[in-house]
């Protein structure tokens, strides 16, 4: 009751104050003209009259014993808000590493395999899905290892093959070589056959000219005929061996190319026979393969699918590991594995213990301080803020 009937007396200057606010800016609106000097004083004055006003109010609460009161109120609000928050994040930053430690004791728990009766069924669950995690990766290792032996299979398969395939390229590059040798023989017989004919119709037509000559020689009376005679009957003997000659040589030659030709064809025939024996070679490869690439594909689907559930399991798993620490913690087993631990949570929960207190207390604490005189302290702060901000503005001549 005695606070209630004070209430009025403290902010009766400050509604004054600011019920005088507006009547001072429409005051200074009225009087914005740059040209009236008036209207300028009257925003100084306005101005100075309301720092005078706040400073008046200022005082009149100091003198009461108000000011002393509310600075106090205020202060101790502040202050302990902000130790209230700054004690908030620290126990938010403990409570992580509590949660930290516990997913790490849960880890070594289980790593350890430290069980006891106060957490017997979740156990037995890690125990379950721990052995549904077993169970698919050695069915998948076994999978593993049949596809590594069709593998083997497969190389032995293709390297077989290959090396068979090997030997007939050697052959076929080999009677490619022979083939080509044949033709370019063929090839030069042809043209030596040629050139055979073309000397024997020269020396032909040498031999009928050079007998031409010997009769025109005989019918003149040419002084040197006799010479003349001789010289050309030597000649037309000459001639005539290299025709001989030429006309001999042309059935030799020709006898040797039905050889030539035979062989080259033998060798042409033998080509192809290769060529076929490694495309056959080829086509059994890829029969064999198939059903050994088929197994292959449907034990890499397998594993895939192996390896699927192991994930699954293993994120199962994950969670109920990490909910294992608090329950370890609770029942504090002994083992030499989680010694270290149990003393860093008994740290860490002595840490949250006492920065809980001290929160506690900071609250308790900003329960008791006076919330009414704290309001008004911030609540003359605001208003002496909002004075100052127009009093300059009408000192300067903005408003």
């Amino acid at each position: 009751m005695k606070k209630s009937r004070q209430n009025p007396r403290v902010f009766l200057p400050a509604l004054i104050l600011l019920t005088l606010m507006p009547f001072a800016l429409t005051g200074c609106t009225q009087t914005d003209n740059p040209a009236d000097t008036s209207g300028r004083w009257v925003s100084i004055v306005t101005g100075i009259l309301l720092l005078l006003a706040y400073l008046g109010l200022v005082i009149y609460l100091w003198r009461v014993g108000k000011l002393s009161v509310w600075f106090a109120a205020g202060s101790a609000t502040a202050r302990l808000k902000t130790q209230n928050v700054r004690l908030k994040g620290e126990l938010k930053g403990l409570e992580r590493d509590k949660s930290d430690l516990l997913d790490e004791l849960g880890q070594k728990a289980w790593e350890a395999r430290v069980s006891d009766p106060s957490y017997e069924s979740a156990y037995n669950q890690l125990i379950t899905v721990q052995g549904q995690i077993d169970g698919a990766t050695d069915h998948r290792r076994s999978l593993e290892e049949k596809k590594a032996d069709l593998a083997q299979q497969r190389l032995a398969v293709v390297e077989r093959f290959n090396q068979q395939i090997e030997t007939l390229k050697s052959q076929q590059e080999n009677v490619d070589r022979d083939l080509n040798e044949a033709k370019n023989r063929v090839r030069a017989l042809e043209t030596e056959l040629d050139a055979a004919a073309q000397e024997k119709i020269r020396f032909q037509r040498d031999v009928k000219d050079t007998r031409g000559r010997i009769i025109e020689m005989e019918r003149s009376d040419d002084p040197a005929k006799v010479e003349q005679l001789s010289e050309l009957n030597s000649r037309l003997s000459s001639l005539t061996t290299s025709l001989l000659d030429a006309t001999n040589a042309e059935p030799e030659l020709a006898a040797q190319l039905p050889g030539l030709q035979n062989q080259a064809l033998a060798l042409s025939t033998e080509l192809n026979n290769l060529q076929g024996q490694i495309q056959a070679l080829e086509g059994d490869l890829k029969s064999e393969l198939l059903p050994l690439d088929d197994q292959l594909e449907a034990l890499e689907k397998q594993v895939k699918t192996k390896t699927s559930e192991i994930k699954t399991f293993a994120e199962q798993l994950e969670p109920m590991v990490k909910a294992l620490g608090a329950q370890v913690e609770k029942a504090r087993p002994l083992s030499p594995e989680l010694t270290e631990l149990y003393q860093k949570l008994d740290m860490i929960l002595s840490k949250v213990d006492f920065k809980a207190e001290a929160k506690n207390d900071v609250s308790s604490n900003l329960g008791a301080v006076d919330k009414t005189a704290s309001c008004n302290f911030y609540g003359l702060l605001l208003i002496g803020v909002l004075i100052i901000v127009l009093a300059i503005l009408l000192l300067t001549g903005v408003i």
